[in-house]
């Protein structure tokens, strides 16, 4: 069992290899809240993709492939880009749910990883390119500020809810 573990934990590291460490903590959040909540949160952040698989269940949304090294929706990026048609990609997020262990109160952690892949020649064909984990980082964002706004929304309605009771 001890050797199971060793190995399992080994096969994850070593699959992780290639990916810088710093760069894992722009792929992955913590949030507080319901699953359900941050599942629609993140559906929200996703508007402007196009999905291919979004199972709620299983914990798992899968965008279709996009030409270009990013989604032109989403981000703009700010100097010129070589051949931005030579690049194609798909995000997968994943979900899972988990409790916290000071306050007892659901979290759920969503991970994205994006497959970026650049065209090298009609041999080679698609490669794996490197992210550089921009656009990770701004749907983790759009994520933290729709669960922020949900939250303010349920408790201005609360609130006005409350007034127009001792009216």
């Amino acid at each position: 069992m001890v050797f199971g573990v060793f190995v399992g934990t080994a096969f994850l590291f070593g699959g992780c290899a290639s990916q810088h460490p710093a760069d894992e903590a722009f792929r992955t959040r913590l949030y507080e809240g319901t699953y359900d909540d941050v599942w629609l949160a993140a559906l929200k952040s996703l508007n402007d993709y196009p999905l291919r698989v979004s199972n709620k269940d299983s914990g798992r949304i899968i965008t279709e492939t996009v030409n270009g090294p990013y989604n032109e929706l989403v981000l703009t990026y700010p100097g010129p880009l070589e051949q931005p048609e030579r690049f194609r990609y798909s995000l997968k997020l994943s979900f899972a749910r988990l409790v916290s262990e000071r306050t007892n109160k659901p979290l759920v952690r969503v991970r994205i990883i994006k497959e970026l892949e650049q065209f090298q020649d009609f041999y080679t064909g698609w490669l794996s390119y490197p992210a550089d984990g921009i656009e990770e980082k701004i749907l983790l964002y759009r994520i933290e500020q729709v669960l922020g706004m949900e939250k303010a929304l349920t408790k201005a309605l609360e609130k006005r809810g409350k007034r127009k009771g001792q009216d």
